[in-house]
């Protein structure tokens, strides 16, 4: 009876040499089978563009153990050991199986059949070598990957809004207006992910990657995607065991490589810092989330001008039922008044704490007058961020363009005359250097205008986005919920003695200065401010 014999092959990469090395594999199994009178040729086996330090993914060699155990093989043929296995565990436990099922492997260059007495010995060493040089691979690998990643070599999958090719992202247009769309809800409009989420599904905005699939989830991963404001970090997930080659998030195992102004962005960097504030405030951990952070527009938020700490809640219930809740400067709070104590440390502070009620009031009556004046402010606003960022029209650099090609032609025209023998070849050289001159000249001024052109670009959408902002504030004013709208809108309060406070609001690039003063009791109040030129 003939002996049934399979051989396994395996290549690792699809790149062409490899596929055509995978070809001559089978090609040469087949004939050194057929070649033998007392082997009967059942199959080749070849696993392409598959690593071989796993056995479950390698449909190919999961079909020749199957065949095995189905008695339809007596005997494997393999190149080496690496082809069959680059983890010494699986090469050892897939060996043994055979051998129990009375099916032996022979690595032909290594010349070992597991049949044999000292087969497993050998095959051990053997496999240890192979995934040692697994392991040497994987560092290099990880080596280079890491040196192109350093150079800007982008890595991974495409992502929602860019192309990737080659290593290189470039704007998706259409998409990126979705992106545009998203940040603009979500920061300006102060919406949440699940309401933006909502929302493109049903004005039936979708693409190719995100089809009838927008979720809070999707909208906030992208808003936290730095390559959409132009940077690049890579190696955000890493894979400690390469003979496993499991992923996991990098949590400070390896270094993050981080490129700043890598590629084109689609939104500027003042929208990526405004929205990663925002989502710091909407997602503080448990541990920051006290009772009143949930309650309070303003908690976290107050700070004292005096001494810098934080303003913190106290409340205490008044005769006739109601709540009576006010902040207080920390250091008063935990100390009194302005002191040095028995160390010799200064502590206390002497500002004053202020009441919740008249805390709200007037930041929603600064809300309204901005309401009112809109109009006014915004004029104001432009004029002060032309004066900070000496903003001016974009300038047209044709005229330069124009002069160099006249240049280049009366270049032209001293060649042809010196062809003519009009003028000497002296004086021809002599005339292009001055023609050079003007036409560096010209260049430099045309690169000078293109660089305040970029600044001017980027310094009008920072005024755009202000402005932005302003008109949101205005379409929330009104809404009933107003500690909701507190939260979007007020960044920080910083509150000196006096009553003087300085309001930082998210729509606005400068803070409001005001002073002012409150009476009344029992939860009637009323407030009066003036505004303070800085």
């Amino acid at each position: 009876m003939k002996v049934k014999v399979g051989a396994y092959c395996r290549v690792s990469t699809e790149k062409d040499d490899q596929v055509n090395s995978l070809q001559s594999q089978k090609k040469y199994f087949e004939e050194y089978i057929r070649n033998r009178p007392d082997w009967e040729f059942v199959d080749i086996y070849a696993d392409e563009g598959i690593s071989g330090t796993q056995a479950e993914n390698r449909m190919e060699f999961q079909r020749m153990i199957s065949d095995a155990k189905y008695k339809r093989l007596d005997l494997i043929l393999t190149k080496e050991i690496s082809r069959f296995a680059r983890n010494t565990k699986i090469s050892i436990d897939y060996t043994r199986m055979l051998k129990e099922l009375g099916v032996g492997v022979i690595f032909i260059n290594d010349n070992i059949n597991t049949l044999d007495g000292d087969g497993e010995l050998r095959l051990t060493i053997m496999s240890a070598i192979a995934q040692d040089e697994s392991r040497k691979t994987s560092e290099r690998v990880k080596w280079g990957q890491k040196r192109r990643m350093e150079q800007g070599v982008v890595f991974g999958r495409e992502l929602f809004g860019y192309n990737l090719y080659k290593g290189v992202l470039t704007v998706n247009e259409e998409e990126a207006e979705i992106v545009r769309l998203i940040f603009h809800k979500y920061t300006i409009e102060g919406k949440g992910t699940h309401v933006i989420a909502r929302e493109l599904y049903e004005d039936n905005i979708q693409s190719k990657r995100y089809k009838n699939r927008w979720s809070n989830t999707v909208i906030l991963r992208l808003l936290k995607n730095e390559k959409y404001v132009g940077d690049l970090a890579q190696k955000k997930t890493i894979t400690p065991n390469y003979l496993n080659h499991k992923k996991k998030y990098n949590r400070g195992e390896e270094e993050i490589i981080y490129i700043k102004n890598h590629h084109t962005p689609i939104i500027s960097r003042e929208l990526w810092d405004a929205t990663q504030e925002q989502i710091s405030q909407r997602s503080a951990s448990k541990e920051q989330k006290s009772k009143y952070s949930n309650k309070y527009w303003c908690s976290g938020k107050l700070i004292c001008g005096e001494c810098g700490s934080k303003f913190v809640g106290r409340s205490k219930k008044l005769k006739n039922g109601e709540v009576y809740k006010a902040w207080r400067c920390n250091q008063a709070k935990s100390y009194g008044s302005l002191k040095i104590d028995v160390n010799g440390n200064q502590v206390g502070c002497n500002n004053k704490s202020i009441n919740h009620i008249v805390l709200s009031k007037i930041v929603k009556t600064v809300l309204y007058s901005i309401n009112s004046n809109k109009e006014k402010i915004i004029s104001e606003l432009v004029s002060e961020i032309k004066k900070l960022n000496k903003l001016t029209d974009i300038k047209s650099t044709d005229s330069f363009t124009r002069k160099i090609e006249d240049l280049n032609r009366k270049k032209q025209e001293v060649i042809n005359l010196m062809i003519e023998g009009s003028i000497s070849k002296d004086d021809m050289v002599l005339m292009n250097k001055r023609y050079d001159f003007e036409i560096n000249k010209a260049k430099t001024e045309i690169k000078n205008i293109e660089e305040i052109n970029l600044i001017n670009s980027r310094n009008a959408d920072k005024l755009q986005l202000y402005i932005d902002r302003i008109n949101s504030l205005v379409n929330r004013i009104e809404e009933k919920d107003s500690e909701e709208v507190f939260k979007l809108t007020v960044k920080k309060v910083i509150l000196y003695k006096n009553n003087i406070m300085e309001l930082y609001l998210t729509c606005m690039p400068e803070p409001i200065k005001l002073k002012y003063k409150s009476k009344g009791k029992n939860g009637n109040y009323s407030v009066e401010y003036s505004f303070i030129d800085n």
